[in-house]
């Protein structure tokens, strides 16, 4: 066992500690309290201290596609319809391993940037199972399905389980990705500590479906894939009322989406009628919101649609700014909360945000949700998401305290792992993260002081943590970051796939 001591705990379920301490063994968090009290009690252990720092449960990016790390940058913020039309055909770009080496190197990112546990959507599968494997990551791969023809569902369903067999054996064989890496040399945290250097096994990634979306997935496609997730108890995800454009795709059967398909030769649309309801209603009408349900976006819903979705037990994932780049507006996250609709915080993937950084992300939910609150206490096809504890009421602004759950044990929630990860909590999973906190220059004496020397430091992380502030991330008790730089041989393999996309950096 070992004991990590900090300035500060922040528990997230509970008020902060001051001069606290967590003790770990065996991958699972046996104790939490005062740094004197498991001091004396656990005299023999050895202890790892965090000055200056915060230990708080490991950050949940509930949506992410970290195969599409190597497009930052590929293109200027626009539309949606301008922005997919590119990414379809500059796809075409990468293959099979250009993909790998840019998914490995979001998953560093991932562990540099405090973030324990990813909810990845991904295409080529193998490649983020693969990539979570090594380097140690919290990950459930949703594997994304398309078809909008019916005739060829019994094909795409059968191909399914053969793909997703694809992503476990990725994972066990993934494990060894060169040698150094991101671990100092005294990386070590006690028993639980990783192997000093890259190669660090971490959870079995967990894998489930997603259907696409309302405008590239039929009903029929819909409604089997659910069927198939409650079968086989696999997660199911899909990215739904994202923009403006999808409810005009669904209620009239022309808008820009279906115009980036045709350009890239995806789609015909010769197939499918418009079903001249809403995104969310679609969803619901197949029989695909249920528990098992994420729900990601969801921007583009009025008061109906989130009775439906509080209903239904599914949850959303919230990714501003992504949505702020692609102009798909703001979603009533504060009124999703006050349904009661479980709620996680997303990045998107790097083709549509400027990086990984969940704390940026959490700054950008309040920018929106202050903007909304301002706007208007109700517009009139608007609402909005929230975790447990504390609720906003419909058409409030959301707080700091809000968002950090939302990254914490709101994430964990809407995937069902509350019950081991997002708090800091005996019993759960040791994902923890030690986090620099701001420092007020030319205080006590000239020797600098915390920012939250005398108060509750909760807020401080939201208002101005970012992922370099990170000096230590743990999943499962392993230490899968202290410092040091991603692999090279990694940085070289991802810049080769930018290169192909006429990318520099």
């Amino acid at each position: 066992m070992v004991l990590l001591e900090a300035d500060w705990i922040i528990p997230i379920t509970g008020p902060p500690l001051r001069d606290g301490a967590v003790l770990v063994g065996g991958g699972v968090i046996r104790a939490v309290g005062s740094s004197t009290e498991l001091r004396s009690q656990h005299p023999q252990e050895p202890v790892e201290s965090f000055p200056g720092c915060v230990l708080m449960p490991g950050l949940v990016n509930a949506h992410t596609h970290l195969e599409y790390s190597a497009f930052r940058d590929f293109t200027r913020a626009r539309s949606f319809g301008a922005w997919m039309g590119r990414l379809l055909l500059t796809r075409r770009k990468l293959g099979g391993d250009d993909f790998a080496a840019s998914a490995l190197w979001g998953a560093y990112e991932c562990v540099r940037s405090g973030v324990t546990s990813v909810s990845d959507i991904t295409y080529e599968g193998w490649v983020v199972g693969r990539a979570a494997g090594a380097v140690g990551l919290r990950a459930r791969a949703y594997l994304e399905i398309f078809g909008l023809d019916d005739a060829r569902l019994p094909q795409v369903m059968d191909q399914l389980e053969a793909r997703l067999a694809g992503i476990r054996g990725a994972t066990k064989s993934g494990h060894k990705i060169g040698s150094g890496g991101l671990w100092s040399n005294d990386g070590r945290v006690g028993e639980d500590a990783g192997s000093g250097g890259a190669g660090v096994s971490g959870p079995d990634v967990e894998v489930g479906v997603s259907p696409h979306a309302p405008y590239t997935v039929s009903s029929r496609l819909y409604r089997e894939a659910a069927r198939f997730s409650r079968r086989t108890r696999q997660g199911n995800a899909t990215q739904v009322a994202q923009t403006h454009a999808e409810v005009d795709q669904l209620m009239g059967g022309r808008s820009a989406i279906a115009r980036a398909y045709q350009a890239a030769g995806l789609w015909g649309g010769r197939s499918w009628s418009p079903p001249r309801v809403s995104p969310v209603r679609y969803l619901a009408d197949a029989g695909a919101l249920g528990r098992q349900t994420l729900v990601v976006h969801a921007v583009q819903v009025d008061e109906d649609d989130i009775a439906t979705l509080a209903r239904s037990g599914a949850a959303v994932v919230h990714c501003p700014r992504s949505n702020m780049r692609l102009a798909c507006g703001a979603a009533p996250v504060a009124q999703m909360m006050a349904a009661g609709i479980p709620l996680g915080l997303g990045t998107d993937s790097l083709a549509s945000n400027q990086d990984l950084d969940m704390f940026a992300e959490m700054r950008a939910a309040l920018q929106l949700s202050a903007g909304r609150a301002a706007g208007a206490a109700r517009p009139r096809s608007f609402l909005g998401p929230g975790p447990q504890r504390e609720r906003p009421q419909a058409g409030t602004a959301l707080t700091p305290s809000v968002v950090l759950r939302m990254a914490t044990i709101g994430g964990a929630q809407a995937l069902g792992w509350d019950h081991l990860v997002g708090s800091l909590e005996v019993g759960k999973r040791a994902d923890i993260i030690a986090l620099a906190l701001p420092v007020i220059s030319g205080a006590q004496e000239g020797k600098g002081a915390s920012r939250s020397a005398s108060a509750d430091p909760s807020e401080d992380v939201v208002a101005f943590a970012t992922a370099d502030a990170v000096r230590m991330t743990m999943v499962d008790g392993r230490v899968v970051f202290k410092g040091g730089d991603i692999p090279a041989e990694v940085r070289r393999a991802f810049g080769r796939a930018r290169a192909k996309l006429e990318l520099r950096g």
